[in-house]
């Protein structure tokens, strides 16, 4: 039988990079309701049947533009696995960071521009959430699960419950304009948050 052949070509990392930086400006620039994959693949300089074989879907694309820029947006690049004993620390320290990076006014407006797009069309809101926030949300359940695992907090701990309250937490800060002050406010929240979690037995962290 004879074998079958590969379709397509490989993707090109400058192509993609082209496609995604022209989608974050036009989507900061006139909206998510005005951004089209016609007017991307325009901006990028690539047609548009290029950008559909990457992104299905506009919502898809923006979602990729959300984990590109919170990647960026972290500290160090990502959330670092803490030691036995430190999940606390780890996440109060971090969130401070992030709070700081995230409000960076690009990266704000940006933010503010997918809520809005959340809200301008429900039917792509949850693709929008869970693109942009996959990875990060993923993330901070295995820290949560693995400071039960070691006593730190309640194993009763609705983690999902918590890891969404500790993102919203950040999404309100941005949406009430509380920019200079939120690292002192998400480590407050996350501190608060946190502490109704802990283990009777785990100490209190510093």
């Amino acid at each position: 039988m004879a074998q079958a052949r590969r379709r397509g070509r490989p993707r090109e990392t400058g192509t993609d990079e082209a496609i995604l930086d022209a989608a974050r400006d036009l989507l900061l620039r006139e909206g998510y309701a005005r951004l089209s994959m016609e007017k991307v693949a325009v901006a990028a300089g690539v047609g548009k049947p290029t950008v559909y074989r990457r992104w299905p879907s506009k919502a898809a694309l923006v979602a990729d533009v959300a984990r590109r820029s919170s990647t960026a947006a972290t500290p160090d690049g990502e959330i670092p696995e803490p030691r036995p004993g430190e999940v606390v620390r780890t996440l109060v320290s971090w969130f401070r960071s992030h709070a700081q990076s995230v409000t960076d006014p690009d990266n704000a407006a940006l933010v503010l521009a997918l809520t809005a797009a959340a809200a301008a069309s429900p039917q792509d809101a949850e693709s929008l959430y869970l693109g942009s926030t996959r990875e990060q949300h993923t993330t901070l359940v295995e820290l949560l699960r693995a400071g039960i695992a070691t006593g730190e907090l309640r194993a009763d701990t609705d983690v999902d419950a918590v890891v969404g309250a500790l993102i919203g937490s950040s999404l309100y800060l941005l949406l009430t304009g509380r920019t200079a002050e939120a690292p002192e406010r998400a480590e407050g929240s996350v501190r608060a948050l946190l502490d109704g979690i802990r283990s009777p037995e785990a100490g209190a962290p510093g």
